[in-house]
């Protein structure tokens, strides 16, 4: 079902773009206390000190004194840069991880899964299957259960949340307050 001959992550990230919760998988061969399966909050990320780091990166990448409009043009890219790494750095924070200052090392290898498409249409079977492919020999079959009842449901509420946002989107649509007009068909150009 998934591509495992990649090597595994030694920190397994599960996002739930709708919920304001996520499941982070730490597998690492020397962790204290062994492999642990965690629900953490977002809230617990983005708190004051995140938002003041990304302020600080992004303050640096637009008052460089060598910039040219050729890489105005990229401060997009390089602030969605900016936000990942501080985000990378406050979850590898909460997992009791420490970094050095200046370093990018989270002292393993990270991976993520957007649980969103087709991920979300697997079965409680097929999400079992595919936590004990990717992550059978990592976890104990204590923990593998502990992340599968995590992951029924967050993958529930993810499902919810996506229905109530499309009705919300309809009822928009049929109330006039998504705005006078709305895009049934769009050709990309091609």
């Amino acid at each position: 079902m998934f591509d495992s001959g990649r090597g595994n992550a030694d920190i397994m990230l599960c996002i739930f773009p709708h919920l304001r919760e996520f499941i982070a998988i730490d597998a690492r061969e020397n962790r204290p206390g062994g492999p642990v399966v965690l629900s953490l909050s977002i809230s617990n990320i983005l708190g004051e000190d995140f938002y003041t780091k990304v302020e600080q990166d992004f303050s640096k990448l637009i008052r460089r004194h060598d910039i040219g409009f050729l890489e105005l043009m990229g401060i997009p890219q390089q602030v969605e840069a900016v936000v990942r790494a501080n985000s990378l750095k406050r979850i590898i924070a909460e997992l009791g991880i420490s970094v050095p200052e200046g370093s990018n090392e989270p002292g393993g290898t990270v991976g993520v899964l957007f649980f969103a498409g087709s991920l979300l249409a697997l079965d409680v079977e097929q999400l079992r299957e595919a936590t004990r492919e990717l992550f059978g020999r990592k976890l104990s079959p204590h923990n593998i259960e502990q992340l599968n009842e995590q992951l029924f449901g967050l993958v529930e509420k993810e499902r919810k949340s996506i229905r109530d946002a499309t009705q919300h989107d309809l009822a928009g649509l049929i109330s006039g307050e998504s705005g006078p007009y709305v895009t049934i068909w769009e050709s990309s150009g091609k």
